[in-house]
């Protein structure tokens, strides 16, 4: 049977930090709405970018890939969990306060045929909504798994080929499948790279005043 401290350990456990994803997710819900007033950042760039539905499924396997490997850094390197997880809130938020005030959108592709990959396509588009476009989160979070993996000393060089491989993968897809323009692309990624290094300076800072108060309090 499960005893109070026991259940209080279980309640505390640094994966349940996770729950912030789908809080979050549920906020850009409501926030997906067809807005008064609308801008489009749609370049002459964007028209060479051909529609390749290929593209879904690295598209689609976003989340799985945030959740994965947000747990994969959880036990192979704790401080690199916390500080992608920080930095995944904070950067979230700030895209949608970005959404609330400056909010663009992004002319879809015509989709042809019946194939399960124009399936997939339509049943994206349907679901969401083409708002919520600038900066994209699927840009910022993946550049964030990236960012975070590369910079860690725990993970092995072929884990990191492999976080980049699919990281550069969804990046891509973003514009393949007509999701968003090369400026949500860009300003997602500058936005995740500088909260990422905010959020390890950040820490770093707390960590170094804990440190100090338990020496000050040792020495007393």
């Amino acid at each position: 049977m499960l005893t109070k401290e026991g259940m209080k350990r279980v309640l505390a456990h640094p994966l349940w930090m996770l729950l912030a994803i789908p809080t979050l997710g549920l906020i850009y819900t409501l926030i997906n709405q067809e807005p008064v007033q609308v801008w489009m950042l749609y370049t002459d760039l964007d028209d060479l970018i051909p529609f390749m539905k290929i593209f879904i499924i690295p598209y689609a396997i976003w989340m799985p890939f945030l959740y994965l490997t947000l747990i994969f850094f959880f036990f192979k390197d704790r401080p690199t969990y916390y500080r992608t997880l920080l930095a995944y809130v904070i950067s979230v938020l700030i895209c949608y306060a970005i959404y609330a005030i400056f909010q663009t959108t992004v002319p879809r592709a015509e989709l042809e045929g019946n194939d399960l990959l124009s399936w997939l396509v339509q049943f994206v588009y349907t679901n969401d909504a083409p708002f919520n476009c600038f900066p994209s989160i699927h840009c910022l979070s993946s550049y964030l798994l990236f960012r975070a993996a590369t910079q860690s000393k725990e993970i092995g060089s072929g884990t990191k080929i492999g976080i980049g491989i699919i990281t550069w993968s969804i990046i891509l897809s973003t514009v393949f499948v007509k999701q968003h323009v090369v400026m949500d692309v860009f300003a997602g990624i500058m936005l995740g790279h500088v909260i990422f290094a905010w959020a390890g300076r950040l820490l770093k800072s707390r960590s170094k005043a804990v440190h100090e108060e338990q020496r000050s309090y040792l020495s007393q």
